[in-house]
């Protein structure tokens, strides 16, 4: 593969920071961190010991991005965890919208670049019982909104308008779950909770219902990323998927008797997903597969390799 030109929105995002690790590791391309505090970013490449301004050059702001020509530009940008938005839901829609046209702006007079934008298994909507696939709606509402639609309403839109742009090339990747030794453990996922309660020595309180999620392990996502890079001409929305989901059960066991994580459950109210309670979170999609992408992780692979570095540190 000839050396690339990458930019990367939301470089300090936990998504972007494996993503930085794996290409950072393989020193192939150049690499263009826009973010919007430096400080966070040269934090984080000097703990990964990474500080070549040769490979990595890095944008605080987002104003010199339009004056700039990339092969590849990816667009980490979110607003964080519901727990971290409290309640300032207007935020999903003008932060997604502001970057998003930000780039195809970019795209309009860079129309070979190739856009990979993230998305999320939230654009299926949410109260399915059993896992998605290719002929799963997305069932609104319309005249009975609630906070836990507002997210898959914004993905919805953003990979409509991508679609809507066939002349370009841009990937919507759906991630439904991801988990590396770069997150934030004041998220307020249930996999973060688990961390911190083995860390803190403290009991973790957990639903008594038994969901099943799909965790990526940042080498797969990155192994997607280069398929896309290799695709071509290419303007579709990927389901991305580790290679066998894991049930929270598996997980409360496994970290019981591997770290003597102490817990117990009880039935909560109100759902702790932001975009509503789903037992079975993952898809059964196989266009990835189409590509060539083949998973060398299992959720459960990915949550104890990754775990190890953070409960070590």
């Amino acid at each position: 593969m000839n050396r690339l030109r990458i930019a990367i929105l939301g470089s300090s995002s936990h998504i972007a920071k494996g993503l930085i690790n794996n290409l950072l590791l393989r020193r192939e391309h150049a690499l263009y961190l826009y973010v919007r505090s430096s400080e966070t970013i040269e934090t984080y490449l000097a703990a990964i010991g990474s500080t070549d301004d040769a490979v990595c050059t890095i944008h605080e702001g987002y104003e010199g991005f339009l004056n700039s020509s990339y092969d590849v530009v990816i667009n980490c940008i979110g607003v964080g965890t519901a727990k971290k938005l409290k309640g300032n839901f207007p935020l999903y829609f003008t932060v997604t919208e502001t970057y998003d046209n930000l780039v195809l702006r970019y795209l309009s007079s860079h129309p070979n670049t190739l856009y990979l934008s993230f998305s999320s298994g939230a654009v299926y909507g949410r109260g399915h019982t059993a896992p998605v696939d290719e002929d799963t709606f997305n069932h609104v509402k319309v005249n009975h909104l609630a906070p836990e639609d507002y997210y898959g309403i914004v993905r919805l839109n953003a990979e409509s308008k991508h679609r809507a742009l066939q002349h370009l090339n841009i990937v919507d990747l759906r991630v439904f779950s991801y988990f590396s030794r770069f997150i934030n453990l004041t998220d307020g996922y249930f996999i973060t909770d688990v961390m911190e309660a083995i860390l803190d020595n403290k009991v973790l309180l957990t639903d008594s219902t038994n969901i099943v999620r799909d965790y990526l392990h940042p080498d797969d996502l990155f192994a997607m990323i280069e398929k896309c890079i290799q695709a071509g001409k290419i303007n579709r929305a990927i389901d991305v998927n580790s290679s066998r989901p894991v049930s929270k059960q598996e997980i409360l066991d496994y970290f019981t008797a591997e770290y003597g994580l102490k817990h117990e459950k009880r039935d909560f109210s109100e759902s702790p997903s932001a975009t509503g309670a789903k037992s079975n979170y993952y898809s059964t999609c196989n266009l990835a597969s189409q590509m060539g992408y083949i998973p060398q992780f299992s959720s459960m692979d990915t949550i104890k390799h990754e775990a190890r570095f953070i409960l070590a540190h």
